[in-house]
């Protein structure tokens, strides 16, 4: 079977393929950039079933080297250009690619080891433990593409801004979206708050990702009739507030809340464009390539999206429900359950009603060891203009007394990944 870009070459010879720097080319040109990437990648020793770390940020080059691995048979294995040394180092040795590439340059490694057919292997944001490699293959992308789709809509003039890093599935994807369907993507090579900006006025995409956080700076910065124009911004990687969503709904932006992770190949569950104050609350609706079932109030995701080494079925950890609508749920993480005093708390939701304090930004919620209750509650606020006190009693009025934080720190900023997801490990 020709790989998916050969026919998207084909097809559409002439259409515009990838833009980077104002600068973009078709999809024959980058057809043509793929097949010299491959004879240099084939050169240097690389064969099918290798792996290929690739350090590149987005960009015309980083869709090249994906789809001159697809062409070779070898997995791409893409890593941040903005990790620390020693993070990149861990992951590189985990992955023990045949070659990595970076800046341009292939360097070949001596201890290598063999991939099973996989397109590419990403790594998880590591928000709860240690980044893990996951492996999706072509069939995962075209299901989770397809899926989309479904839960979005397509058009014929339909474009996309990429400002998530393709080291993690929400970027990736994107790279295989555009190629499956015919959609041209504008690159960035990093998030910046003025570059999105410029982008959104120039290109005018109709489609865009974002984490909440992205969204929020955006917005902070005066983007408002800019992000009025894309049909639909998807918004995934951390949870987005009601109040949040709300509030972007209600200033015309098109945001579609996701469900998904890097083992289902990004999103299973979305809010179609224009029904998020009507779902408000809710992940929205499962597309027919990914099956959910609960399982002891634990979602566990099965179907084609589902990477192969997982055998088709991942029991999430997540812990969700159905609304009548049929709509997903999402309430918290089981590993992130608290125990105090007996009762079993949900951090997500206690830092959803602090979240309802105007003088509260950002927060998170830990269990800390207690002589008498065995573990209490302690919030991190990111916030001004409120004491401990004043939100201890906002809780209290909202929530039953054992979810009330006994404490309350503040502090300058909460650890969050490169995709903006908290990382509850370091709290």
């Amino acid at each position: 079977m020709a790989h998916p870009l050969a026919i998207r070459a084909r097809r559409s010879p002439r259409d515009l393929a990838v833009v980077e720097g104002g600068e973009g080319i078709t999809w024959s040109g980058l057809h043509a950039l793929t097949v010299e990437w491959a004879q240099r990648l084939a050169a240097a020793g690389v064969t099918a079933g290798d792996r290929v770390a690739v350090v590149e940020p987005a960009s015309i080059g980083f869709a090249a080297l994906l789809h001159a691995c697809v062409r070779l048979g070898a997995t791409m294995a893409p890593l941040s250009p903005r990790a620390p040394e020693p993070a990149r180092g861990a992951l590189l040795s985990e992955l023990r690619p045949r070659a990595v590439v970076r800046d341009g340059s292939i360097h070949l490694l001596a201890d290598a080891a063999r991939g099973a057919g996989e397109l590419c292997i990403l790594f998880t944001s590591g928000t709860t433990g240690a980044p893990r490699p996951v492996s999706l293959t072509v069939d995962n992308h075209r299901a989770s593409a397809a899926g989309l789709i479904e839960s979005i809509g397509r058009r014929r003039d339909d474009s996309w801004l990429l400002m998530l890093s393709p080291h993690h599935v929400g970027g990736f994807a994107i790279f295989m979206r555009s190629v499956l369907y015919g959609q041209p993507v504008v690159t960035l090579p990093r998030f910046d708050v003025d570059h999105v900006i410029a982008a959104l006025d120039e290109h005018r995409p109709t489609l865009v990702s974002v984490v909440p956080s992205m969204l929020t700076r955006l917005l902070d910065a005066g983007a408002v009739a800019a992000l009025r124009r894309p049909r639909a911004i998807l918004v995934g990687g951390a949870p987005a507030t009601d109040e949040l969503v709300a509030e972007w709904s209600d200033l015309g932006l098109k945001v579609c809340p996701t469900y998904g992770m890097t083992e289902t190949c990004s999103q299973v569950a979305t809010v179609p464009p224009g029904r998020a104050l009507d779902l408000l609350g809710t992940s929205g609706f499962v597309h027919s390539q990914a099956s959910v079932t609960i399982e002891g109030g634990v979602i566990t995701v099965s179907g084609p999206v589902v990477s192969p080494a997982f055998g088709g079925r991942i029991v999430t950890g997540d812990l969700g429900h159905f609304d009548e609508r049929g709509a997903l749920i999402v309430t918290g993480r089981r590993d992130d359950v608290i125990i105090s005093g007996g009762e079993k708390v949900h951090p997500t939701e206690v830092e959803r009603t602090l979240r309802g304090h105007p003088a509260v930004r950002e927060v998170a919620v830990v269990g800390r060891p207690d002589r008498v209750y065995g573990t209490v509650l302690e919030a991190l606020v990111v916030g001004d203009g409120v004491s401990a006190d004043a939100l201890v009693e906002w809780s209290r009025e909202r929530l039953p007394s054992f979810k009330v934080p006994r404490r309350v720190r503040f502090v300058e900023s909460l650890p969050v990944s490169e995709g903006g997801k908290l990382l509850r490990k370091r709290l």
